[in-house]
């Protein structure tokens, strides 16, 4: 810190000012924490259970008139070292918080320079000391006159932004996460002042300034944040370390911390904990839900104090037959689409409530879970309103209710005061129908010719895949929609993908943290919801020869005679709506399924030549005749080679004489053998294709030629 002080350690020594009797150390490396602030000149020290964030007024005077910064406890004599604004020197600290300036030797770069930087080192009785542009500094600490020796001056080693650093309990080296917008984690060695980045731990839209950090035993690196108080956690041995929200402190415009590293974080004798099963975030080893007990605030009346979590179905009121959670009441229940009523019984002064519940049932609290956010809550019972999303998954549940003097919190983490509670709820659907296409026991199928724009041998036998949609509806509105699809068929060598776009549906009003979809059974968590599109496109697959067998002695995959098998790729997935969609404005089925070329692999010299020589990737699709292409689309593509493309006139994917390079069959369908043109194997097929209003031979697809199919 520059102008007050937060100081955050646990264990400092008993030291009296000069002329007094001689100070004493700590008798041991204890385990509570401190904080030290200068308001108004004269530093007040605090004690802090870090695991909530709460602290008490310890004392109101340290025999000093201005701050103390860059402090650290020295495990090898128990007592604690910081930097004295007011004497301008290094001074001791006793366990009656009082101050002893050191007979400090400076060096001569330092002169009145105050240092807001500091630690002490674990296996020996040595400070170090870094400013900005000046450098590193250490004073032996068991020397009677000590005196402040340079590690390093250079300018490319003392160039970052920290305001305080800590020495790790056992490696040896000192860390420090920087200020900014963007934390990112240093490695200092103490020995020569070189440090490595370790990447970014902690990013914010408001700038941070950690003027409190320090270690546990575990190798956990704590900061405190000044602007806000938030302390933040992370693991440094972690491959990609990455902090957490801890707790909920005091805020400050200086911060200053230090604490014995090789002492526990204990949670404190008076600790509220949550009892959700433990997915979400309940024991304290990850980082629970945990609110310190006061007088004066809680859910309801009865609010009992816990060691830890006992995640369900260990609940605390199972074990001790006290049913502390009686804050929440739920007389409406949980309707998807419909509003639900919640009854908040509040005791004591007025506090904030936060809650989410678990609408996806992942195990998690999830941003888009959070349905109360820091609303203001007077005592006695109040009524709040909750809007069951439409995206909801109907069944059981948890739900998460907080209630602090502190507005914005997460689902985890410690706060000083209120209470947390955990309720299991079922969530219902009811009055929803289903529409199928093209029938709750059959399927349609879909038929590709992959050389687009070239006709190709129009074999219509490239990519086969049957599909069936359904449409969940209610009160002519279009909640979600389900696909089944299989692979027939690939006679192709070049390799494609399969996606399916829904026009005139948004991106943005699918629910995708809410999409369900597997692969042969297998669930995924990788979201199929692609990006960079208007419209919503869901792709299934990058590459179907990923999921193809070809057999023995085959090129292809169930085009060749002799070649067939009974194996079939299938997937199924689930697209929830943010908000459900009119009947009416839902795109016509099958919607449009399409197929694009695999990204990164040759799709033929005619493609290449459209897209300036390179593998065209996802700019090439080839969609049902008349669909219109997704965002992605290189339009080049419209109008080449055999294509007769009119967009103006709504016309794509097809010739001049009214060949696609897609159709949909809706049917079992026998597709044509490799090689053998679609218009042989079915003659009927060029004339329903040369009529725009689709009803010449509209059942082209039954008469076929035995022999030329599959």
């Amino acid at each position: 810190m520059k102008s007050s002080l937060y100081l955050l350690f646990a264990g400092a020594g008993l030291l009296m000012a000069q002329g007094a009797k001689a100070s004493e150390p700590f008798n041991a490396c204890p385990t509570q924490a401190f904080i030290v602030q200068t308001p108004a000149g004269n530093p007040i020290t605090y004690g802090v259970d870090l695991s909530t964030g709460s602290y008490v007024v310890l004392s109101d005077a340290m025999g000093v008139n201005a701050a103390i910064n860059g402090t650290g406890f020295s495990y090898s004599d128990n007592y604690l070292y910081g930097w004295d604004y007011d004497n301008q020197t290094l001074s001791r600290i006793d366990n009656q918080y009082q101050t002893t300036p050191l007979n400090l030797v400076k060096h001569g770069s330092v002169g009145t320079t105050n240092f807001y930087v500091g630690d002490v080192a674990i296996d020996s009785n040595t400070w170090f000391g870094y400013r900005k542009n000046l450098g590193l500094f250490k004073v032996e600490l068991d020397n009677a006159n000590p005196v402040m020796e340079l590690v390093t001056n250079q300018s490319s080693l003392v160039n970052y932004n920290i305001t305080d650093f800590a020495f790790h309990p056992f490696d040896g080296y000192l860390y420090a996460v920087t200020n900014g917008t963007s934390g990112k984690l240093l490695q200092i060695d103490p020995n020569t002042g070189e440090y490595q980045n370790l990447g970014t731990v902690v990013t914010a839209s408001k700038s941070f300034t950690f003027g409190a950090q320090f270690f546990d035993p575990d190798g956990n690196l704590y900061m405190s944040n000044n602007r806000d108080g938030n302390v933040y956690k992370l693991n440094v041995a972690d491959a990609n370390p990455q902090a957490e929200l801890f707790s909920y402190g005091p805020s400050s415009t200086s911060n200053d911390g230090a604490r014995c590293a090789l002492a526990e974080v204990p949670v404190g004798d008076s600790v509220d904990f949550g009892d959700a099963p433990n997915s979400y975030s309940t024991l304290m080893s990850d980082n629970g839900a945990r609110h310190g007990i006061i007088e004066g605030l809680s859910l309801g009346k009865l609010n009992d104090n816990e060691s830890d979590g006992y995640p369900a179905p260990l609940s605390d009121d199972s074990s001790d037959g006290i049913d502390d959670d009686d804050g929440i009441s739920m007389p409406t229940g949980f309707e998807i689409g419909e509003t639900a009523v919640l009854l908040v019984d509040v005791t004591g002064s007025d506090g904030y409530l936060n809650a989410w519940i678990d609408w996806g049932q992942d195990g998690e609290f999830d941003a888009e879970d959070r349905v109360v956010s820091a609303k203001k809550m007077a005592p006695g019972q109040s009524s709040v309103m909750i809007d069951v999303p439409n995206w909801a998954k109907a069944g059981d549940t948890w739900a998460r209710f907080r209630l602090s003097s502190t507005p914005d919190i997460l689902p985890t983490g410690g706060v000083s005061d209120g209470e947390v509670e955990d309720y299991a709820l079922t969530v219902t659907e009811t009055g929803v129908t289903m529409t199928y296409y093209p029938s709750s026991s059959t399927y349609t199928t879909l038929a590709y010719e992959d050389l687009f724009p070239n006709q190709g041998d129009f074999d219509m036998n490239d990519v086969v895949m049957q599909l069936r949609i359904v449409q969940y509806e209610k009160n002519n509105h279009v909640r979600r929609v389900g696909f089944e699809a299989h692979l027939v068929a690939m006679g192709a060598w070049y390799h494609n993908g399969f996606a399916i776009q829904l026009p005139d549906v948004a991106r943005s009003n699918v629910q995708e943290s809410a999409i369900e979809w597997s692969i042969q059974g297998v669930k995924q968590t990788q979201s199929p919801l692609e990006q960079g599109q208007t419209n919503a496109v869901m792709v299934f697959s990058e590459d179907l020869w990923q999921h193809a067998t070809r057999g023995n002695n085959c090129d292809y995959f169930r085009t060749e005679a002799g070649c067939g098998t009974s194996y079939r790729a299938s997937w199924n997935m689930t697209v929830p709506f943010v908000e459900a969609v009119d009947v009416e404005l839902m795109p016509a089925f099958p919607y449009d399924p399409f197929i694009f070329a695999t990204p990164n692999t040759d799709h033929g010299l005619a493609a290449k030549n459209i897209t300036d020589g390179k593998n065209p990737g996802r700019s090439l699709e080839i969609h049902l005749k008349n669909k219109a292409p997704t965002d992605l689309f290189d339009p080049r593509f419209l109008g080449a080679h055999d294509d007769a493309s009119s967009p103006s006139q709504g016309q794509y994917f097809q010739d001049e004489n009214g060949m696609s390079w897609a159709i949909e069959v809706p049917d079992n369908w026998e597709h044509p053998l490799e090689k053998e043109r679609l218009d042989n194997a079915y003659p009927e097929f060029v004339d329903f294709a040369a009529d725009p209003s689709g009803n010449t031979n509209a059942d082209w697809y039954i008469n076929k030629i035995e022999e030329l199919v599959f």
